[in-house]
């Protein structure tokens, strides 16, 4: 109930904010300004609530807190609000316009800044309940249905962000997230940059087992668990392409040019933060900048490609792997 209650309140702000786009009134948009104030006020307040209130008087409150850490899980959402309280004021947004090529003026932005620093909360939030550790003791195995819908979620918000029957539809929504079909000559070039991401990822893998081994197999077990229920290439196949169209419609496609390449590549490794902050997370900021120059370059439909033939790669020779050391070994 909770879930759908949230989707539908980040869908309503998302029509709202693009109708007032569309309507160009300055009204609607200083309404829709307020409408923002009100949404961070929770927030702001159960941030407050969890600094100063201790966690036995919290439990005797109706609040279903699964928090491990109150006073950290406390900074964290005080500082999101505050992030959602600053950036409705157009006076921040012009600030902030100077480094990324968002429209202060624009509703849609203003949002668009609320929820990223939502998501940046949410992974901060998630990495001060016990790190790693924390997360391989709560995470649970993922089914294909879960990840599907997780990516479908991803793939809704950036259509509906930029408008969708709303200020856009057809050609010009395609043409705005920049969703191409891409030509032979693109996918020859596509090659070397699926090349290039295994390569990183070899690489990454090895300093992270030469550096912090023990890490290292902390973040193996982690995704061993995460991924357990994904032991065929069909699954492995829907994995790959919903992960490819979702993501990259969403980041590449609709935030990346209000955000530029590095806030969205940030924000993608964000939104990865299931590996915790260790050198996964800086492996998949840099593949986010090589997507998001993918999509300067060539289009988001070459990003999904590549975003596609990367992840299934991976996922063929996990499950290769047990059987190609069962050979090392003979």
């Amino acid at each position: 109930m909770e879930l759908f209650v949230g989707i539908t309140l980040l869908f309503s702000l998302i029509f709202l904010a693009n109708f007032a786009a569309a309507r160009r009134s300055e009204r609607l948009t200083r309404i829709f300004n307020w409408i923002l104030l009100l949404v961070n006020l929770p927030l702001f307040l159960l941030g407050l609530a969890l600094l100063f209130i201790s966690p036995q008087q919290l439990a005797t409150t109706q609040l279903d807190l699964t928090f491990t850490a109150h006073r950290s899980a406390g900074i964290v959402l005080l500082l999101s609000a505050v992030w959602g309280l600053l950036v409705t004021l157009p006076e921040t947004r012009r600030l902030l316009a100077r480094w990324v090529p968002l429209d202060p003026a624009s509703p849609v932005h203003a949002l668009a800044l609320v929820l990223a620093g939502y998501l940046v909360g949410n992974s901060a939030l998630t990495l001060t309940q016990g790190g790693l550790e924390g997360l391989a003791q709560t995470s649970s195995a993922a089914s294909i249905f879960d990840v599907i819908a997780s990516e479908l979620l991803y793939a809704m918000i950036g259509l509906a962000g930029v408008g969708l029957l709303v200020r856009r539809q057809g050609w010009k929504l395609l043409d705005r997230l920049g969703l191409q079909w891409p030509t032979r000559h693109q996918l020859r070039k596509s090659l070397r940059w699926i090349l290039l991401l295994l390569a990183l990822q070899w690489l990454a893998a090895i300093i992270l087992q030469l550096s912090n081994p023990q890490q290292a197999e902390a973040l193996n077990e982690l995704n061993t668990l995460l991924l357990e229920n994904m032991d065929t290439p069909a699954e492995w196949f829907l994995l790959a392409i919903s992960a490819a169209i979702g993501e990259e419609i969403l980041f590449r496609g609709a935030l990346q040019p209000v955000f530029g390449l590095w806030a969205t590549s940030f924000l993608f490794a964000m939104a990865h933060i299931q590996y915790g902050f260790t050198l996964a997370t800086i492996l998949v900021f840099v593949i986010g900048v090589a997507l998001g120059l993918i999509r300067q370059r060539f289009n988001t439909g070459v990003a999904i490609f590549i975003h596609f033939s990367y992840n299934f790669i991976l996922g063929l020779l996990t499950l290769l792997a047990p059987y190609l050391e069962q050979l090392a070994n003979s």
